[in-house]
């Protein structure tokens, strides 16, 4: 600690030296009760009260200014603040490293000034890294001790590890305190589906064959106008000729309009189209299907029951990368007990099971669809046609028989679409459900009109010689009351009808509260 005397009768003649001072814009210094942003005027402070503090960057200085003249002032730790007097009234603070000090500073009257000066690591050199490596983000490193708190947002949880790997060059253990900004919710969209690969070679098609924009197919078939009219937007390097697990990308409906093509022609069936909606990095699962007690030895002649799961099932791991950008594992599955295949051990038989899965990772524009193909199996159809009664009978019972075997391959297709989606607000909340804009027909209108629902808020007009004298209220039939006369676009009978109330042959016309009556063709 060192303490400053000036006598009150010599006059220091001091050239005027300003340091200037890097200041952090932005940040906020407390003095007193009041809150000064420091900008390139706050490197003079007026000292006003009893008590001031002051917040510095390492290697910046700062002026003080006291009304009266400054007899004395006193650091408390010229490590940390080093101080020094350029006029009668003026004194320079300059930080030197981390840390919180105290200067003391009399005035003529012995009245003590009291600056507590709290000085901070300089952050401004990793928050131009920051900002030039992570352009979208918008982050705030604050120094504390030997470590920092780096807060902020940023536009993907990747770019949290990236920042904080920089963040860590400078400072051991920072504190994340950064936010993901935009939405993490994403909803993917799932077709899984069985495709009779012999079916379609017998038609000519092979989808494991495009030219960018359509499929291979040659050949005269029912599905021909189909394939050549319908392209799938497939990139030529995504593409091959091959037997292994082929995944593609499309972004546009023309391949879904083959996949409806090919169902209406018994040549796809759909085994599960399931919608999942999911967080970003949490795992989300889908299973359709059951399970199978299937006994299971145990040892010195004992037996156990085990439930084997069968059936199809998805696993999901989704993660938000970037605007409009997904990562997307997807491990779909499809099992089935196969009693061919099961075995008999101490007598009793052990069911087994055929299983097709496959495990991929891609990523993606959220609205792109990955479509995974080439999982094949192979299965044989046996087809027995005899005539009645001679086709059982043995030996030329054979000559009244036939029996066809055919080998068909079978090909599962996964096609997921990622959408990233959030909740609605309740202004975008429908204001009805289903059902709610819509009423049972009356007798008129399902067996004569066919209707089998009407709206809720217009009446139908039965036909005449169906219910003469009668008008719709709300649907429904009502006998009519009074003299009520179309007359060309007047009121009826001078009064407005209620709403929903009209005469047969004549259409409503809302008017404020009431109905117009008009005719029809004036």
């Amino acid at each position: 600690m060192k303490t400053f005397l000036r006598p009150a009768n010599q006059l220091i003649l001091t050239g005027c030296l300003f340091v200037t001072a890097a200041i952090l814009p932005g940040s906020t210094w407390a003095q007193g009760d009041r809150l000064v942003t420091a900008t390139a005027s706050s490197v003079n402070t007026n000292i006003t009260q009893a008590v001031e503090r002051i917040e510095m960057l390492v290697k910046s200085s700062r002026i003080l200014t006291l009304e009266e003249r400054i007899p004395k002032f006193q650091v408390h730790n010229e490590e940390i603040v080093g101080a020094q007097p350029i006029s009668q009234n003026q004194i320079q603070i300059s930080a030197k490293q981390p840390g919180t000090t105290q200067l003391n500073i009399w005035d003529t009257d012995e009245k003590l000034y009291t600056v507590d000066v709290i000085v901070l690591a300089d952050s401004r050199e990793v928050e131009g890294i920051l900002e030039s490596q992570l352009p979208l983000a918008s982050l705030k490193v604050m120094p504390i001790g030997s470590g920092a708190v780096v807060s902020g947002f940023v536009t993907s949880v990747d770019d949290v590890d990236r920042a904080m790997a920089i963040v860590e060059q400078f400072y051991t253990a920072p504190v994340n305190n950064i936010q993901v900004s935009g939405v993490q919710q994403i909803m993917l969209h799932t077709k899984i589906m069985e495709v009779s690969r012999t079916k379609l070679r017998d038609l000519g098609i092979d989808w494991s064959i495009s030219d960018g924009t359509s499929f291979y197919h040659q050949g005269p078939t029912t599905l021909s106008n189909v394939a050549n009219s319908i392209g799938t937007g497939l990139d030529p390097s995504d593409s091959a000729v091959s037997d292994m697990t082929n995944r593609f990308f499309f972004a546009n409906a023309n391949f879904e309009a083959l996949i409806r093509a090919l169902r209406q022609n018994n040549l796809l069936k759909l085994l599960a189209e399931p919608t999942v909606v999911a967080t970003h990095g949490r795992p989300s699962r889908f299973t359709v299907g059951g399970r199978v007690p299937n006994v299971v030895p145990t040892g010195n002649g004992a037996v156990q029951v085990e439930y084997e799961e069968y059936g199809t099932s998805v696993d999901f791991l989704p993660f938000v990368v970037g605007p409009g950008r997904v990562r997307l594992e997807v491990r779909p599955e499809v099992s089935e007990p196969d009693e061919s295949r099961s075995v008999t051990v101490n007598g009793l038989s052990v069911s087994a099971f055929t299983q097709r899965y496959v495990d991929v990772a891609v990523e993606m524009d959220a609205g792109q669809t990955i479509a995974i193909a080439g999982l094949l199996q192979s299965r044989v159809d046996a087809y027995v046609r005899s005539t009645p009664f001679f086709g059982e009978l043995p030996y030329i019972g054979t000559m009244f028989r036939r029996v066809r075997e055919r080998k068909n391959e079978i090909e599962l297709l996964i096609m997921v679409t990622p959408e990233i989606v959030d909740a609605m607000d309740p202004c975008e909340v429908p204001p009805g459900g289903p059902g709610l804009n819509s009423m049972s027909p009356t007798d008129c209108e399902l067996y004569f009109d066919g209707y089998i629902e009407t709206p809720n808020l217009m009446g139908h007009q039965c036909k005449e010689d169906c219910r003469e004298g009668s008008i719709m209220v709300n649907g429904h039939p009502t006998a009519m009351q009074g003299d009520m006369t179309s007359s060309g676009g007047s009121i009826v009978s001078g009064e407005t009808l209620p709403p929903g109330v009209y005469a047969p042959g004549e259409m409503p016309t809302v008017v404020g509260e009431g109905v117009v009556i008009s005719s029809p063709g004036e």
